[in-house]
């Protein structure tokens, strides 16, 4: 499964320059809505062309639902600025199929499958069902599924992605 690049190059097997993301609803969230200082390393490796995320039209389309929810407190222009900004960072790809890992939430098949389907080095999620799946699809796929922190902590060496962290008030 190739995706085109903005630059009009082509991204897939062989072409691999940078390390191949996608991210959970939940760690979107925290990134773009809750602006969670953690994730400060995650959006400087995007901003610097690093790392390149995937996502497909339904994953965008849950985000937008769930940013719509009332107890997040956020107005209409600031849930079009986070889909608008999720948007901006993804290669879009058509929902892939099946991979037939045994996911125990059928809502988050959607991440295990394209991450299967493209062989993204990372899977980063805080859902505990696709976290259980971590030891399966890494001796199967070799993909590796963790928390932003464990990608983090992965990273060799790791200032290549430090981001200088906001200063607190």
């Amino acid at each position: 499964m190739d995706a085109r690049n903005p630059g009009g190059g082509i991204i897939g097997a062989g072409a691999k320059a940078m390390t191949t993301l996608i991210l959970d609803t939940n760690v979107w969230l925290d990134w773009l809505v809750f602006e969670d200082a953690r994730l400060a390393p995650l959006g400087h490796a995007v901003d610097t062309g690093l790392v390149r995320l995937h996502a497909t039209a339904p994953m965008l389309d849950e985000f937008a639902a769930v940013v719509k929810r009332p107890h997040f407190g956020l107005d209409a222009a600031a849930q079009g600025a986070a889909c608008e900004r999720q948007r901006a960072a993804v290669v879009v790809h058509a929902p892939a199929p099946d991979c037939r890992l045994p996911c125990s939430d059928p809502d988050d098949r959607m991440f295990i499958d394209l991450a299967v389907a493209l062989r993204v080095d990372w899977l980063v999620s805080r859902d505990k069902a696709l976290l259980r799946l971590r030891r399966i699809a890494h001796r199967r796929f070799a993909i590796r599924i963790g928390t932003p922190e464990d990608w983090r902590a992965a990273q060799v060496p790791p200032p290549i992605i430090d981001a200088p962290l906001p200063a607190r008030s």
